[in-house]
This record gives structure tokens, sequence and C-alpha cells, in this order.
């Protein structure tokens, strides 16, 4: 299956690491000239648990033009860029071609649908995770290839049934090495997943403290449950229900093994670089506004952020 990737970096490498090695013909998108260099000149090179290398042969390329159709193409930058990237992705994306997303935070399908159209596109998530290394290179967990990964993609808002495309990349995926599913909605799993990234990320990135450290600190554990308590009340007003008790656990459940690992939006605070913070707090208290559910520690924290990228 031919199958378009934009956006090469750690989760879109991985995804193309693991469909080309099976065999598949993937095409790569990503504006990075020097990744795009290695990846043409040595291939794309999976760095694996037990030390050793592995390169795959892809396709990959700066300019969308500068690459044909594909019946399905993942969209995995980060959040602030999907419309763009999208838009920049011209030849990759054909006039059947159906889009796809697994990236962090919420209204990402909302963005590639301003570009294709909601019919055309499958919101999804996943619990692959992966780290980006030096150019033409990603780092591939011995868990992710140990199978031990879930990829979800539900059938797009607007479409009468789920195209053929996407039954077809989750079998891809499957086949793969990476298990995947096709549901009629994405949603719930999309905000159960968010419930975890959308509150410990921005938190301890706003407070500049590990996992361990919010878990361990009482004030600061109580704001993160505020935040998900907040979640919680907003993805069920806009018809997705969750049960904040639950959610509470599954922070828990999820958080409590991480010790002092920091949060990816830690990591970009404090390295002065732009966060996906809009598709995070911001994105919930917008929504909450639009459904009459005060969420203001989400729209603080929110805000706390977007201070600290303007310093």
């Amino acid at each position: 299956m031919r199958i378009g990737i934009v956006g090469a970096g750690a989760i879109g490498g991985t995804y193309a690491w693991f469909l080309a090695r099976a065999g598949h013909d993937v095409a790569l998108l990503d504006i990075r000239g020097d990744h795009v260099e290695a990846v043409r000149a040595n291939g794309l090179v999976a760095l694996l648990p037990d030390g050793s290398e592995e390169a795959v042969q892809v396709e990959i390329a700066s300019a969308g033009a500068e690459l044909a159709p594909a019946p399905i193409v993942m969209v995995a930058t980060k959040a602030y860029s999907t419309e763009d990237a999208a838009r920049g992705a011209a030849g990759l994306i054909g006039p059947e071609t159906i889009l796809t997303t697994v990236q962090n935070g919420l209204g990402n399908d909302r963005a590639l649908a301003r570009v294709v159209g909601e019919s055309r596109v499958a919101p999804g998530s996943t619990t692959v995770a992966a780290e980006g290394r030096p150019p033409g290179k990603v780092l591939v967990g011995a868990s992710v290839l140990g199978g031990h990964s879930h990829t979800v993609v539900g059938r797009p808002r607007g479409a009468a049934s789920i195209p053929a495309a996407v039954g077809e990349f989750a079998a891809a995926l499957s086949g793969a090495g990476l298990p995947a599913e096709v549901v009629e909605s994405a949603d719930l799993v999309i905000w159960r997943k968010f419930v975890l990234a959308g509150s410990m990320g921005p938190l301890s990135a706003a407070l500049q403290m590990t996992v361990a450290g919010v878990m361990e600190n009482p004030p600061a554990r109580a704001l993160l449950f505020r935040l998900v308590d907040e979640i919680a009340a907003v993805a069920t007003a806009t018809g997705v229900p969750l049960d904040a008790a639950e959610c509470r656990t599954l922070c828990e459940n999820t958080f409590g093994p991480l010790g002092h690992h920091r949060a990816s939006m830690t990591v970009d605070v404090a390295e002065g670089r732009r966060t996906e913070i809009d598709a995070m707090c911001v994105e919930v208290a917008r929504l909450g506004r639009e459904h009459g559910i005060p969420a203001p520690v989400n729209e603080v924290v929110g805000e706390m952020i977007r201070a600290l990228e303007a310093r």
C-alpha cells in the first residue's frame, strides 16, 4: 500500500520505518533539509533496543509537489503546524486522499478538515511512544518493537461509512507490527489520551517540574486533578462522556511509575521552543466557554505557557 506521512519526526519516522520495513510504499514529507538529505543518503535508520541500527528505504521530499498522491496520508507534525502542513502537502494529497492524524491535543482533525473537508479526515490516536534523534534516525523503544502499542482510527465526521483506505491503513499497520483498529468514533479514545497529555504536560511545563515532582507535591498534585476534572467536564459537555473519578485513577496509574521524567512540553519551554498549548489547555478553555463549562485552571495554565513562550 502507498502511504504518505507528513512530518518525519519521532512519531512520523517511527510509523514510516515500521511500514517500509514491512514492504509498504512510504512517502515522507518533511521541511528539515538536513533530515531529508540524511534519509536520502542512508535510508531511514532505526536505533534499536539492543544497540544495533537498521535502515529502510523510503521516498522523502521537502515539498509536497515532488511526491505522487497516496490513498491515505497521516499528518504527524506538531499541532500548531497541522493546517499549514496539509496545505503544503499538495501533490501527496490527491482529490480522493483520506487524511488521518494521531497527533497530540484537540482540534487537529478540524484543522485538516479546513483543507480537504471533514468527510475526508479520519481522527485517530496512538500510544506509540518515540524519541527524535539526529537527522535521518529514530529511536524505536522495546515496547513498541514488541508490538505493545495501539493505534485507533475513526470514521471521518460527515462520512456515511468508513472509507476503504482507512481499513487498509489499519491492516497495514497491524501487519507491520503496530497494532491498529478502526472504530466508528475515535473521540473517546482521543479525549482519554488527552486527559493525560493535556494535564501533566502543561502543568509540569508551567511549574518546570518532573512528573514525579508534580505527583509528590501536594499543591501541584491538587492543581493537576483540577485540570483533569475540568477536562472531563468539558469533554462530557461536547458529547464525549468522561468520568472525572476514572480520569483521576487513570492519571494515578499512568504517572505514578514514570518517576522523574520530563514531559515534552516541559522540555520545549525549558529550551525556548514553541509548544502545543493552543491545542491543549487553551482549547479546553475555549470549548468550555462555547459549552458554558468554566475551565479556569486550564485557562490560567494555558496563558502561563503562552507567557513563557513570549519570553
